[in-house]
């Protein structure tokens, strides 16, 4: 089967990578409604900020940096609530533009060993059951962190 060329996963019958986010609001719909606020934003953050990071030519580089950056703050201690996460982003990134047009797979402007392959995708949250889906997505934000930083911060590939 075809794989996607930034994520490494399977690709879905319609060939593009980016219909997993389709099917991850689509379970999102299904379950975020049901359960507190404020960890349903948090999997919807963590879900989003995930396929981002594993498909970085859709953003600048200061853009996948800081959403690098954002994921580490989410999932550390003392994090604080997602509103007022997204409120400091939005400060932060006002103006900036964020996303970029390019094919799939240029990455030109992130570091040459950012991750082609990845421990957990979306396939892999997808695969859950619907109300595993919030620890999931926390998961799956916690891996890409741990791939990025195993890629990233090996001295004996540091090279930008």
């Amino acid at each position: 089967m075809p794989e996607c060329v930034e994520c490494g996963a399977e690709l879905p019958r319609s060939a593009e990578c980016w219909t997993r986010v389709h099917e991850l609001l689509e379970v999102e719909n299904r379950v975020l409604a049901g359960i507190d606020g404020e960890t349903a934003k948090r999997a919807h953050y963590f879900a989003i900020a995930s396929y981002q990071l594993q498909h970085p030519s859709r953003l600048t580089r200061a853009a996948a940096e800081g959403l690098r950056s954002g994921v580490r703050e989410m999932l550390g201690p003392g994090a604080p609530s997602i509103d007022a996460f997204r409120r400091a982003v939005g400060r932060r990134v006002s103006g900036t533009k964020v996303g970029r047009v390019a094919e799939a797979g240029d990455r030109h402007h992130v570091h040459s060993n950012w991750p082609r392959r990845w421990t957990v995708t979306a396939v892999d949250v997808l695969a859950q059951p619907d109300d595993a889906y919030p620890q999931a997505a926390t998961e799956w934000a916690s891996a890409c962190l741990r791939d990025l930083d195993a890629a990233l911060t090996d001295p004996s590939t540091a090279s930008s």
